[in-house]
Order: structure tokens, then sequence, then C-alpha cells
């Protein structure tokens, strides 16, 4: 697949050249980010620091008719450099994506999905086609309600624990797209007090129970 350039100015080059001095975030990797890096038609190589892992970004340059331009994907980027954060994380990112697919049903959500499968194959090793399924808005709607369908209709269940349950599980949907082993273990981050203390309890509980059988 050939490369998608973004025209990009020299004095844009300049303020990010300036900002990767000071940026905690980013780090280049042997090369430079200046003009002639662009005359020359160099790869910049980034590391990105993102909640204590380092990914290594790689990004052409040319300079063709008195103008510089970049990989398309640094667009992606550029806000968080010159601002001096990430604000984007894997993580973040996909639950936000979600969110936003469950709650707006009449939106295809094309462009958000492929912005995202972007960030996603630059950032850390995925699998395109598995992202493709995973970030599916059908699929994701489709997943949801069936998970919300079962919880409701368990008579069994409280208000809180059907709310509690059906976070859990849309945090473990998350958890698998993003790939991270660690975050299968931890608890959604939009709970509220109610479901915190039903959390509590049934840990405490489960805890008891283990403790019993041995």
């Amino acid at each position: 697949m050939a490369e998608k350039f973004m025209e990009i100015s020299k004095e844009d080059i300049e303020n990010i050249e300036n900002a990767l001095k000071t940026n905690s975030d980013y780090k280049l990797n042997n090369t430079k980010f200046n003009t002639n890096t662009f005359e020359k038609g160099q790869d910049v190589v980034l590391v990105q620091y993102v909640a204590n892992v380092e990914n290594e970004l790689v990004f052409q340059t040319k300079k063709e008719n008195g103008k510089y331009y970049i990989s398309e994907t640094f667009d992606l980027f550029i806000d968080n450099i010159i601002n001096g954060n990430v604000s984007r994380d894997v993580f973040q990112s996909v639950y936000q994506y979600f969110h936003q697919v469950i709650a707006d049903e009449e939106n295809d959500f094309a462009e958000e999905k492929e912005e995202l499968i972007n960030f996603l194959m630059l950032t850390e090793e995925y699998d395109e086609s598995q992202l493709q399924t995973g970030l599916d808005p059908v699929k994701i709607r489709q997943d949801y309600k069936k998970d919300h369908d079962r919880i409701y209709g368990d008579e069994s269940l409280n208000r809180v624990q059907r709310s509690l349950a059906l976070k859990e599980l849309l945090h473990m949907s998350i958890c698998q797209v993003v790939n991270d082993l660690d975050l299968f273990f931890t608890r959604p981050h939009d709970l509220t007090p109610e479901e915190n203390a039903e959390k509590n309890r049934q840990e405490a509980k489960a805890l008891q129970n283990e403790m019993q059988l041995s």
C-alpha cells in the first residue's frame, strides 16, 4: 500500500521540533525533526510513552515543489506532541469509541473506526482484521443489547446488580479489543458509589467462600 502524505508547514516543523525537546511523552529515536530531515526524505522515528509502555512510531517525510510532507498518520499525534501529553491512550480511546457507538445508533462511525484502527496499529501490535471485527459498530450494539436483555431479564438480580453486571461485561469487551490481560482484572472506572459498594460486597463474599473451601 502506497504511503499517504499530508502537507506540513515549515512553522509547524519548527514548533514540533521545539516541543520534542521538552515533551516527556515523545522522544526522537536516532533521528532529527527539522527541515533537513524532510529535504533528505529521511524517516522520523518517535518513541511514544503510554502508561509505562514504549511504542515506536515511524513516519516518512519528503519535500516536493518547495513544500514539506509527512505520513498522514502523523496528524493523530501533532496536538499531543505540542500540548505535552498523550491525550488518547489506547484504553481510553477504545472506551470512548464503544460508549459513543452504543449511545448513537444512527451514526455508522466509519471515519471514527478507521481513525481508531490507524491509531491502534501505530501504537501497539494488533491484528487489523481482529480490530475490524472487534470495533464493528453493529457487532458492538448487538452484543450490548444481548447482554442487556439477558441481565435485565434475570429476576434474581436487583437494580444495582444489573447495572454493575452490564458495565462489567462492556468493560470486558473493551479489554478484549485492547488485548491487555492486566485490564481484565480491573473495575470499570465509571461505577457509581452504589455499584462500587456492591462490587466490594461480591468480592468479600467470594473471598469468604474461597477461605471456607481451603
